[in-house]
């Protein structure tokens, strides 16, 4: 199925995509942070471990990330600090388990996100729109989360329609599958701005359809 392209879209606002070719295929890029608390040595320490630990329960090893900020130090009191590092982990972790929830988020400024990786504080989760494979499965093609004017949205096309690539999610269905329970995956807008959203409704929960993207996996 090629899903519709979104109504009244504008030059810059992407058209929903074509399945992205198997040769195509983008890297996850998950942003973390650690933090930790005590004297600065020991403050920056436990925020290193907390680091290690997020990377290797999201399936990175060591050599997938790389720190990008930090430590950066608060004092608290006496000779107490909370210490931040911030690193990003990038290429194709080790999974344990076949699928993943993709989680539909809403921000404290009503920003919709809808992902299988961490947000930032402030996101409390409004639901899962499915499960997404973390490998490949015969038809299957990649699902990708993407930035338009730091707006939030999911497309299956690997150079995110000419927008801003964040990351690899998993693996859904172009089409309708026979064989495996499935709900579609909509590209939905809402309000004048036409802040993007995914949802299972066909009719966009009342809002602007901006076309279907494909099938979720749903058990």
């Amino acid at each position: 199925m090629t899903a519709a392209a979104p109504a009244s879209a504008g030059p810059d606002v992407p058209a929903a995509p074509a399945p992205a070719a198997a040769a195509d295929v983008g890297p996850v890029i998950v942003h973390l942070t650690g933090m930790g608390g005590g004297p600065q040595n020991i403050a920056a320490a436990a925020a290193r471990d907390h680091l290690a630990r997020q990377a290797a329960e999201l399936g990175f090893s060591g050599s997938q990330c790389r720190v990008t900020e930090g430590p950066i130090y608060q004092y608290v009191t006496a000779n107490y600090y909370n210490a931040m590092i911030k690193a990003t982990c990038t290429g194709d972790p080790a999974v344990s388990t076949p699928t993943r929830s993709l989680n539909r988020l809403i921000g404290p400024n009503g920003e919709h996100i809808s992902t299988v990786w961490n947000v930032a504080p402030g996101y409390r989760v409004e639901g899962s729109l499915g499960q997404l494979y973390t490998s490949p499965r015969e038809g299957t093609v990649p699902l990708y989360h993407c930035v338009v004017r730091r707006d939030n949205f999911l497309s299956g096309d690997v150079n995110c329609e000419g927008q801003t690539y964040v990351s690899r999610l998993g693996w859904f269905y172009p089409g309708q599958p026979a064989d495996v329970g499935s709900a579609p995956l909509m590209r939905c807008m809402v309000g004048k701005q036409r802040e993007f959203f995914e949802s299972n409704a066909t009719n966009c929960e009342g809002q602007t359809s901006g076309g279907q993207l494909g099938w979720i996996f749903t058990g």
